[in-house]
């Protein structure tokens, strides 16, 4: 009989029966890291897939031609001490033809002799031919002159005009030293106290009649371009009050007629002869007999001497006409001016001849006619000043001086209303008053004559 047995599950050999092989066969195995994996290939391109190519970068814009100069050259400069206007532009490249021609386009407007050095010039050439296209030259802030060469090659000249502010202000103080430095203790420049001692130079002589405690109170203009004080324009009141008197006087010019100063009563405040032949200066000696400084005696001295800076400015005492300008042995340079009525004024020791003064000349009063120095006989600088009637020197203080013309009757009321005005003004300003330790000294000759 046959039993039939429980079959047995035959053994998974195969994976014995490979690992046996590889190892009869000596081949071993490896694991191999992901890092050491070939990455797979890049699928293929499909063809199908049109890539578009990169635009073209725009061509640079083409730089500009370099500009032309311009058809002119242009020069900037200024006037160095003792140099001229012709050889400072000469300098530039400008002829003397060119230089006369400037000289003649601005005369009658401006006189070259009187540039300072430090002013300004500019002017403009043509590039090619060097020709002077135009010129312009700066006297001061509000001196300003220009040349220009028109089309048919001629030069015009023409003052610029510059836009101004005036204001009227007012001011006023008390003398403890000297006018001058009243003026500068109120915070003004000695420009106002040259306008104030002209207003009042037919009545006052401030170089003997100024004292400690005087008074004085003006209306006067001053002159801005933008925000700058360039200077003072006209004193339109003024009062002056010391031991000397009390002085008052008014600028009054009616619409189209020239303005002349004049008192409250309506008579002319200008008479036929000045206080004084200059301004800013102390006299070193009175009239009468003194003792000759260089020649050492006794001798009458007829005439004033007034100490002053060299340089100094001196005025004509009065309309008249020059019969000497020229040197005159120990009295140096001498101007001597004939005012008719045998009246004859004499200015000696002067540095200078005032250009214009020469014989025959007419001189008007004011009328600068030299300058302060030390010419001939003399031990400083000072103008020795005398005056002659009949052929005899007279005392220049007793002369018999009469006064101009008083406000017509067609005006009275009018100036009537400006006196008003204007004394009501001059009564308002405070005349301020000095420290009481302000040393009660002099102005020197260099201080006053600034």
């Amino acid at each position: 009989m046959l039993i039939d047995r429980p079959r047995r599950m035959p053994m998974n050999v195969g994976p014995w029966l490979a690992l046996a092989l590889l190892a009869g066969t000596g081949v071993g195995m490896v694991i191999l890291s992901r890092d050491d994996v070939s990455p797979p290939p890049p699928p293929k391109a499909d063809a199908s897939v049109v890539v578009a190519p990169l635009p073209e970068r725009p061509p640079l814009p083409e730089m500009p031609p370099p500009p032309e100069p311009p058809a002119w050259i242009e020069h900037e400069g200024v006037l160095d001490k003792d140099q001229t206007l012709g050889a400072a532009l000469e300098a530039q490249g400008v002829s003397g033809s060119q230089v006369h021609a400037i000289v003649a386009a601005l005369s009658g407007l401006y006189d070259f002799r009187n540039a300072r050095p430090g002013a300004a010039f500019a002017l403009r050439r043509d590039r090619a031919s060097g020709e002077l296209l135009s010129f312009r030259f700066e006297h001061g802030p509000l001196e300003i002159f220009a040349v220009e060469r028109g089309l048919d090659g001629r030069y015009v000249g023409h003052q610029v005009e510059v836009p101004v502010r005036v204001v009227e202000a007012e001011v006023g103080a008390e003398i403890r030293a000297s006018l001058y430095r009243a003026m500068q203790r109120v915070g003004e420049s000695p420009g106002l106290v040259a306008l104030v001692t002209d207003v009042f130079a037919w009545d006052i002589d401030f170089y003997k009649n100024t004292h400690a405690g005087d008074r004085f109170r003006v209306v006067v203009e001053k002159i801005y371009k933008d925000a700058d004080f360039i200077r003072y324009g006209r004193i339109l009141a003024a009062e002056y009050a010391g031991e000397v008197g009390t002085f008052r006087t008014f600028w009054f010019a009616p619409e189209g007629e020239e303005g002349h100063y004049y008192l409250e009563d309506g008579q002319s405040a200008e008479k036929s002869f000045l206080a004084t032949p200059l301004k800013f200066a102390r006299i070193s000696s009175g009239f009468g007999r003194r003792r000759h400084p260089v020649l050492g005696y006794t001798k009458a001295h007829m005439g004033v001497d007034y100490a002053a800076p060299v340089g100094t400015p001196v005025w004509a005492m009065a309309a008249g006409v020059v019969t000497w300008a020229d040197w005159k042995g120990p009295n140096g340079k001498l101007v001597r001016i004939d005012h008719g009525g045998g009246l004859e004024s004499a200015y000696a020791h002067l540095s200078r001849i005032g250009p214009g003064i020469k014989k025959g000349a007419r001189v008007r009063q004011k009328q600068v006619i030299g300058n302060v120095g030390t010419t001939g006989r003399s031990t400083g600088p000072h103008l020795h000043f005398a005056i002659k009637r009949g052929g005899g020197y007279i005392d220049p203080s007793r002369l018999k001086i009469t006064r101009g013309k008083p406000i017509t009757e067609a005006r009275r009321d009018a100036f009537a209303a400006l006196v008003a005005r204007r004394t009501a003004q001059l009564e308002g300003i405070v005349a301020q008053g000095a420290p009481g330790e302000e040393p009660d000294d002099e102005a020197g000759p260099e201080e006053a004559a600034q």
